[in-house]
């Protein structure tokens, strides 16, 4: 039977990727037939739109992600690489990632990037979702007069093929956040879908009194991001908190303190 009666591309068997040998290493490059199948965005402008990405993360690339000097450079290098070699090596590695770390180290953008990288690289449909935000849109639609209705909100973050849960585990838990957020992962997982999480909850957290991850998720969803993802801790100072200090060191000296915004 020919390729035009089963209807299956040649060069890459109806994958969407043909995969090439470059310096002894399997890489996966976009086939022909994945641009037309997939709607691969044209550039940037497109990818944000298609990918619904926050407009504060619209210049979020791996380029200007910063790796400062000091004792957790390799932290936030090691992040970077692997996150990297994630778009390089898919769809041969499917396994996403998980980024944790505290607030303001860089976990949100180098998962920004990574989508850009995947969607512009490759055309892979990428979706941005903040997962507090989901929950309170789901918890909507039991207003009769919300006007979307669960399926509607949960779809698209059940069937793109690469999908962003930003800031998971912020929701205090309970069992419907539990259930919803294990309907969520699980669905992905069945269907092999990459999936990429950041959240500001550690495995293991150094301060006693600090939740960990499984708690604020619980251990049934923790225990299948193992198996989904490759967990990655970023080590560093907050970012913000960095460039505000930097910010107050170059302001002229008037002889007094700079006001606190309200």
């Amino acid at each position: 039977m020919s390729e035009s009666d089963t209807g299956t591309c040649g060069p890459c068997g109806g994958t969407g990727f043909v995969i090439l040998e470059e310096g002894g290493a399997k890489r996966a490059r976009p086939c022909g037939c994945r641009r037309v199948a997939h709607g691969r965005p044209a550039g940037a402008p497109e990818f944000l739109q298609a990918a619904r990405i926050p407009r504060r993360y619209h210049d979020c690339e791996f380029e200007n992600f910063d790796v400062y000097p000091g004792p957790h450079q390799l932290s936030l290098q090691g992040a970077k690489t692997r996150a990297i070699r994630f778009v390089e090596e898919y769809p041969l590695n499917d396994r996403g990632l998980l980024l944790m770390g505290p607030p303001g180290v860089g976990k949100t953008h180098l998962g920004v990037a990574t989508l850009r990288g995947l969607a512009l690289q490759k055309g892979v449909a990428c979706l941005f979702c903040d997962v507090q935000d989901l929950l309170r849109q789901l918890q909507a639609t039991f207003d009769r007069q919300s006007g979307m209705s669960e399926l509607d909100l949960l779809q698209p973050v059940l069937e793109t093929e690469v999908v962003l849960l930003d800031d998971l585990g912020g929701r205090q838990f309970s069992a419907w956040v539990e259930e919803t957020l294990s309907h969520i992962v699980t669905t992905r997982y069945n269907e092999s879908r990459s999936t990429i999480v950041t959240t500001n909850y550690m495995d293991e957290p150094k301060e006693k009194r600090d939740p960990s991850l499984k708690q604020r998720i619980g251990p049934r969803i923790c225990s299948r991001l193992q198996e989904m993802c490759q967990f990655i801790t970023l080590q560093a100072e907050d970012a913000r908190v960095t460039i505000k200090r930097a910010d107050f060191h170059r302001l002229p000296d008037r002889g007094e303190r700079p006001r606190e915004n309200a």
